[in-house]
């Protein structure tokens, strides 16, 4: 809002009035200018529904999990594929290292757990002293193993 000489001593003589102007004008810049950003808003969602559907659109095909390149710029074919084979080598690497930590614990898991059983304890709650008892009556096995069945036994016995 431009000010003459006359307006200015105008201010000068009321100071209230000074203060009540600055909020209108500040009221009204603040109204200008959301309006000019709701009138905006469509134009530019719309935009960038557009904007987001052609970078769709326009993105490699991807066949796997591995990150796709484009070339751009300075880089080679040849550039790109050793980036994506370092990669691929360290997933391979990370998976292996994975599968060795899991197979460790396990192992350190089965030793504190096999250390903490007392088998004298366990062969007198389930009543088995050795392996040769607990195959001794399989009914699966074959007639001529090398353990002998009950029955094996018994017809023997009796004759």
């Amino acid at each position: 809002m431009a000010y003459n000489q006359e307006d200015r001593s105008a201010d000068l003589i009321q100071p209230s009035n000074n203060k009540s102007n600055a909020l209108l004008d500040f009221l009204g810049c603040s109204y200008r200018a959301t309006v000019r950003l709701f009138k905006g808003l469509p134009s530019r969602f719309a935009s960038f529904v557009k904007r987001k559907i052609k970078e769709y659109k326009n993105r490699p095909k991807r066949t796997d999990i591995s990150r796709v390149y484009v070339v751009v710029g300075y880089t080679t074919k040849k550039r790109v594929d050793e980036k994506f084979n370092a990669e691929r080598r360290m997933i391979i690497i990370r998976r292996g290292l994975l599968i060795l930590i899991f197979i460790l614990i396990l192992f350190i898991a089965a030793d504190r757990l096999t250390g903490m059983i007392n088998y004298g304890e366990m062969s007198q709650i389930f009543g088995i002293d050795s392996w040769k008892q607990v195959v001794e009556n399989d009914p699966f096995a074959e007639k001529d193993s090398d353990y002998p069945s009950a029955t094996t036994a018994e017809t023997a016995g009796s004759h």
